[in-house]
């Protein structure tokens, strides 16, 4: 599909986030960890053989080698072997951070599993006492706010992309006195603005929904089991629509999409009809195939799944060490 070039401009960039926020952030990083000996080793384990699970297996090894992050790929095929290799790379000292991808589907609740791997190493921030914290609205596991939490790196990353698209749209205003592209008001602005989600995981839906309402936006969630009408009667209300439907034959017509809403489509087959949404829309981060590799919401997860990873090792770290990488002290 080739998407004319005026409408291109309606695609979000979220490689220039990237490299304004998590380059810099990250060589900080790796030179404190090269001059302290610290091997960052991120650990993932597949369940299955599902297309996605192992094409965005490759994806944080690939991502990982270019940051000089090691990587460990483990294998199961039951609950009992993926309990033991959750156990064994939790008592395992020289990795920092465990990812298991789900569905497990092994007959058991994979909220067991997500249990079972410790906080000190879940890079996903699924445990219950990650998501307590999120439900509290904490960010930080210290009263010195030097040790931050981690929360799941998929809705982390979407509310990285309209926190830091906010900063670049004031910066902007205070050098120019007026808002990039003719906007009246900041449109990055999350305080009470109409949010549809359509997705109910606890990885993405139901940990979004509670970081937009600690950002005092109205969130409304739709889910399998919610009527379709119902569904597009919200999207055409909303300003921002998010969603991350799992199959092919769920489609949101354009006509139902508001004019100049936010769209952040994270779902593999597309949940739009495009290219038609591109002319409705005021900014879109469309399905992976139409976007260049690095500029899609993808490349956000996985930079915010090895921030999730620095996190945790940070948060062993001396309070004075801590305060050198910070160039506090």
């Amino acid at each position: 599909m080739i998407i004319q070039e005026e409408l291109k401009r309606k695609i979000l960039n979220i490689r220039h986030l990237i490299e304004k926020f998590d380059v810099p952030a990250f060589e900080c990083n790796k030179l404190f960890y090269e001059r302290n000996n610290i091997d960052p080793c991120l650990a993932v384990v597949l369940t299955n053989n599902d297309g996605g699970c192992i094409s965005y297996t490759k994806g944080i090894s690939n991502f990982c080698n270019s940051l000089g992050v090691k990587f460990q790929q483990h294998s199961v095929s039951d609950a009992k072997s993926l309990e033991e290799c959750i156990n064994n790379l939790n008592r395992d000292n020289k990795v920092h951070g465990i990812i298991v991808m789900y569905p497990t589907g092994y007959g058991i609740k994979d909220t067991v599993f997500m249990n079972l791997v410790s906080p000190d190493k879940d890079v996903e921030g699924l445990s219950y006492s990650y998501l307590g914290y999120l439900v509290q609205f904490e960010k930080f596991r210290d009263a010195e706010q030097l040790r931050k939490l981690v929360i799941p790196p998929t809705a982390k990353g979407i509310l990285s992309i309209f926190k830091r698209y906010y900063i670049d749209f004031e910066d902007f205003y205070k050098e120019r006195g007026f808002y990039p592209e003719n906007v009246t008001t900041n449109p990055f602005d999350l305080e009470g603005k109409r949010v549809t989600i359509i997705n109910d995981s606890l990885a993405v839906g139901r940990s979004l929904a509670l970081m937009l309402l600690n950002e005092n936006a109205y969130v409304q969630i739709c889910h399998q089991y919610t009527p379709f009408e119902k569904t597009l009667e919200s999207v055409s209300l909303s300003d921002i629509v998010i969603s991350a439907v799992p199959s092919g034959k769920f489609k949101i017509p354009t006509e139902y999409v508001p004019e100049n809403s936010i769209l952040i489509d994270i779902s593999f087959e597309g949940n739009f009809d495009y290219p038609s949404v591109f002319e409705k829309c005021y900014k879109i981060a469309p399905r992976w195939d139409l976007v260049e590799k690095g500029n899609r919401i993808n490349d956000m997860t996985l930079n915010r799944l090895v921030s999730n990873l620095f996190y945790l090792i940070n948060s062993k770290l001396p309070e004075e060490e801590l305060l050198k990488m910070k160039g506090k002290i």
